[in-house]
């Protein structure tokens, strides 16, 4: 049972799980973190065994991300999440685009939010290997932010084989957020090893920017950000399942941390507001 809340809870960064597409070292992480998990693969139209391992979990809304990452993880094909969440309306897909294998990555999206339910993006400049503030992703930002869709880079380290570490760094978002002011712009891991009080320093300074705390351990949040009762309004609760044993445990943390406003504002708000969800 989750602590006593006032408010649902929105995981705004989960994956299905799919070893049959994975690259192999994602298997083994995903064994070494949450070995149960792969115990119960997710099928096609079997969305709803995911959507209730979540609400075990404490989870009453979650984002799924697609991940088309050839190099480095494998290929979760946006096509893919959009069929499997369409059944399950607290579900949202946020879909992946890869600028190596779309030409025209406006008309893809286009094409993928007359496919299905498309909630947001989730790029991956670390593991598709391109600099996030590359121009050829500018026409991209800018449809995204026309129609108000978050986006949500992968920032921080990552140990996986093919992963270039240069463009994980969350200083290179700067731009983005800059000539796109509109754009909601999730910063997933919030810089993760070695960059945590950069990212901190821009969802300070813009406020189209956003921590996003997936795969960080909750109980370290004192220590990455020192400055965490303030940072809470920038702040959204992600927790990279399948890759933790528990996603509970780290609500409760959350939840003890920031007392009941903000943790309101972590574990539902501000997320819920960028989904239209309130």
């Amino acid at each position: 049972m989750r602590p006593l809340l006032d408010h649902p809870v929105l995981d705004m960064h989960t994956h299905p799980v799919v070893p049959d597409v994975w690259l192999p070292a994602i298997t083994a992480y995903v064994e070494r973190g949450n070995p149960a998990a792969l115990a119960e693969p997710d099928r096609l139209g079997k969305a709803g065994e995911l959507r209730g391992r979540l609400a075990e979990q404490g989870v009453d809304h979650a984002v799924v991300m697609a991940e088309e990452a050839p190099i480095t993880t494998g290929m979760v094909t946006s096509e893919w999440i959009l069929d499997f969440l369409a059944a399950e309306p607290s579900l949202h897909a946020f879909v992946s685009l890869n600028p190596f294998l779309e030409a025209d990555l406006v008309a893809r999206l286009d094409q993928l939010r007359s496919y299905g339910r498309v909630a947001g993006i989730k790029l991956y400049p670390s593991y598709q290997q391109f600099a996030p503030n590359d121009a050829r992703l500018y026409p991209l930002y800018g449809r995204a932010q026309e129609l108000r869709l978050p986006v949500t880079f992968h920032t921080g380290t990552s140990r996986f084989p093919g992963t270039r570490l240069k463009y994980a760094d969350p200083l290179l978002l700067d731009d983005v957020a800059v000539d796109f002011p509109e754009l909601p712009i999730l910063m997933a891991h919030s810089g993760r090893g070695a960059w945590y009080d950069v990212a901190a320093t821009l969802a300070t300074l813009h406020p189209n920017v956003y921590l996003e705390i997936s795969g960080l351990p909750a109980r370290n949040l004192p220590r990455y950000f020192p400055d965490l009762h303030r940072l809470a309004k920038k702040m959204i609760f992600g927790s990279d399942y399948p890759g933790l044993p528990s996603v509970k445990e780290n609500i409760e943390i959350v939840a003890g941390l920031l007392g009941p406003e903000g943790a309101r504002a972590v574990l539902w708000e501000n997320g819920a507001r960028l989904l239209g969800l309130h």
